[in-house]
């Protein structure tokens, strides 16, 4: 979508200099350019436009919905809009590794609100919906969008309720319907720690749905907010492992929750 944009300031900027000659001579140069720049921020806030309405048709009274194409879409485009206007990239090891074939829950560490946008953006699973926390499903357009996108909200504070989301996530991946992501921290790492202790339920999805798990390790998110605009930042996603469906239904959840931590922390510490 950025590309679009960027070829529609372009072509609208050299018509508009076209239309008024000002290709007839050398100083016009930098006016053109500025000119092309400035239809470029004029299209990229047409499309912030539009998502606001896609955004605002969405039922947010509705508590579920079944993963919508169109709005994964959105999601996505959304999300590589975002690296770019913040001078971010996304660098990815072992993506090879993920099935095609089947689906997954993915889990990983959490640093910060850029490893949903670097993962939703490079993992190529599709569909893949996000369980999240309830809060983000009331932000402005963002909350429309994974509502659409068939996001799924927990709540960890109520037991039950967190056990209902679980239960509903598994019979998604074990249908066929979506691979899954979640974040066993349960929230991101504000500490020098390298990785919060796991909350074990999130391996529940894992262990009911007999999946396979992708175990990925992420890496620099936490410096983007730090540096944009004016430094660049790589996010390093890294596939660590895949345990296969047939392990992980022969394991405790408990015993795959230390063993998939300990696989991360591994990686981060080197």
């Amino acid at each position: 979508m950025v590309q679009i944009l960027m070829v529609l300031g372009v072509l609208t900027g050299l018509g508009v200099a076209f239309f008024n000659h000002l290709y007839t001579a050398w100083y016009h140069i930098p006016i053109v350019l500025l000119m092309c720049v400035g239809f470029f921020i004029l299209w990229a806030a047409l499309y912030l436009l539009t998502c606001l309405i896609w955004a605002a048709i969405v039922n947010i009274k509705k508590v579920e919905y079944d993963p919508n194409p169109f709005y994964q879409w959105l999601v996505v485009e959304t999300m590589k809009y975002i690296l770019f206007f913040t001078n971010s990239s996304v660098k990815v090891e072992g993506i090879e590794q993920i099935p095609k074939d089947q689906k997954c829950l993915i889990v990983a560490n959490h640093l910060s609100n850029y490893d949903p946008i670097s993962v939703m953006t490079h993992v190529p699973l599709k569909p893949l919906i996000f369980i999240s926390k309830p809060e983000n499903f009331n932000l402005p357009v963002a909350g429309g969008f994974v509502r659409r996108a068939g996001f799924m909200a927990i709540d960890r504070d109520h037991v039950k309720n967190a056990i209902v989301t679980i239960n509903k996530a598994a019979d998604k991946i074990k249908s066929g319907q979506t691979s899954v992501f979640i974040f066993p921290e349960g929230t991101r790492n504000r500490t020098d720690e390298k990785l919060l202790e796991f909350k074990n339920g999130a391996f529940k999805i894992a262990t009911k749905a007999k999946c396979p798990l992708v175990v990925l390790a992420i890496s620099n998110s936490n410096l983007v907010k730090k540096r944009t605009p004016f430094r660049h930042t790589t996010i390093k996603l890294k596939v660590v492992d895949v345990i296969p469906a047939e392990r992980v239904a022969s394991m405790k959840t408990a015993e795959l929750s230390e063993e998939v931590r300990q696989k991360i922390l591994d990686e981060l510490n080197k």
